[in-house]
C-alpha cells in the first residue's frame, strides 16, 4: 500500500534522495519548501510542494491544516560554517506542527556526532562540527520527548556517489565512517517499512 510522507529539507541532498526512492516505488510525497528554494528536482519526480519556513510556525499550521500524512521525514541540517540552529528551533517547531496535525511517525536525519555518539568524532571533526553536533543533539532530545513514533538517523560523513547497497544501522554509538547521501536515503526508506524501529536512534556507515 503506497504511503503518503512529508518530508522537511527534501530540495537537496539526503531529503530529495529519499524523496526520489519513495516516488518510484510509488509513494506520495509532499515536501515543504521555502520561497525561493530550487524546487526543480522535487518538480521533476510529481512531488506536491506546499510553502512552509521551519523558523515560522505559523506557515508550517498553515501548510499543513487539512492535510494527513503516513510519516514526516525530517532532513533539515546546516554546515558547520553555518549553524543557524535548524538543526535545533527548526527541527523542533516540525516536530510540534507534526504533533497539532496528528502525524504519529518521525523520521529524523541527525548526525554521527550528536548525543551518546559524541566520542565517535575524532578531535578534528569535533573542532569543525562540535556546535552544529550539540544543536543536532538538541534537536534529538525534542524529538525523544515528543511522544512520537520517531527512529533517529545518525549519518557518518556524507559523500554524494551512487547508493552502495553497503549501507548498514548500528545502535552502536561509538561507530564512525563514511556513507552516500544515497544510501542514507535506502536506510530512510527502509526505516520507514519496519515498525521495529521506532524509538530507535542508529548510526548509519557503510560496511
Amino acid at each position: 500500500m503506497a504511503m503518503n510522507v512529508l518530508i522537511f529539507g527534501a530540495t537537496r541532498h539526503t531529503g530529495l534522495e529519499t524523496a526520489r526512492l519513495l516516488r518510484e516505488r510509488g509513494d506520495m510525497v509532499t515536501a515543504i519548501v521555502r520561497s525561493g528554494a530550487d524546487t526543480s528536482g522535487l518538480e521533476s519526480i510529481g512531488a506536491t510542494l506546499l510553502p512552509g519556513d521551519a523558523f515560522d510556525k505559523q506557515s508550517l499550521t498553515a501548510a499543513l491544516k487539512g492535510r494527513t500524512f503516513d510519516a514526516t521525514v525530517c532532513s533539515l541540517g546546516n554546515t558547520a560554517s553555518a549553524p543557524d540552529k535548524v538543526d535545533h528551533l527548526g527541527v523542533a517547531n516540525v516536530i510540534e506542527a507534526c504533533k497539532a496535525n496528528g502525524i504519529k511517525r518521525f523520521l529524523l536525519v541527525s548526525s554521527i556526532g550528536a548525543g551518546n555518539s559524541r566520542p565517535a568524532l575524532s578531535p578534528q571533526a569535533e573542532r569543525f562540527l562540535g556546535p552544529v553536533c550539540a544543536l543536532k543533539t538538541l534537536g534529538e532530545n525534542h524529538l525523544m520527548a515528543s511522544g512520537l513514533d520517531y527512529t533517529t538517523i545518525r549519518p557518518g560523513g556524507l559523500g554524494r556517489g551512487p547508493a552502495t547497497g553497503r549501507g548498514i544501522l548500528t545502535e552502536d554509538p561509538t561507530i564512525s565512517g563514511g556513507i552516500q547521501r544515497a544510501e542514507v536515503a535506502r536506510l530512510i526508506v527502509a526505516c520507514l517499512d519496519d515498525a521495529k524501529t521506532v524509538g530507535k536512534i542508529f548510526s548509519a556507515v557503510e560496511r
